[in-house]
């Protein structure tokens, strides 16, 4: 199965966040064919690392636009993702972290073609952000020892 542009956005986002590493995946990033010839750039741990769009794949280096992706592969990190749902690894939250900084800086850098990853690693830290609903101790009080069973 093929799936092709256009994508809608929460396709473009959980491409997104499998291109970055974010979501665990057995499967190497999708890269540019041109990506060794010196002029794109290194972020999410690759070079050349295409970035979902509603188009397609797009690398924000040179604009090389990939208008398919393989349904196995995105299968590949559903599978994944749905296996470490119950564990919030701080391995995926470090490889964000590294992921957002490295985009941005592309989109500093005039790399427009960029910006849809960091809106999905941006939206992808928001989900993740402890609540602040959730009733804690007062600072000033302090947990006792439970007695030891006689």
């Amino acid at each position: 199965m093929w799936l092709h542009a256009p994508f809608d956005p929460p396709l473009i986002d959980q491409i997104n966040r499998m291109q970055a590493g974010v979501i665990p995946s057995p499967i190497h990033p999708l890269t540019c064919p041109n990506a060794k010839d010196g002029r794109h750039a290194f972020a999410g741990g690759y070079l050349g690392v295409l970035v979902a769009q509603r188009q397609g794949l797009v690398c924000p280096s040179c604009g090389y636009t990939q208008a398919w992706l393989s349904g196995t592969t995105l299968a590949c990190a559903e599978r994944e993702s749905s296996a470490a749902m119950g564990n919030q690894s701080q391995r995926m939250e470090k490889a964000r972290e590294r992921a957002l900084d490295d985009f941005s800086r592309l989109v500093r850098d005039g790399y427009v073609a960029a910006q849809p990853m960091v809106d999905s690693l941006e939206a992808a830290g928001e989900r993740r952000a402890p609540r602040t609903d959730v009733a804690s101790p007062a600072a000033n009080t302090a947990a006792l020892p439970q007695p030891l069973a006689a």
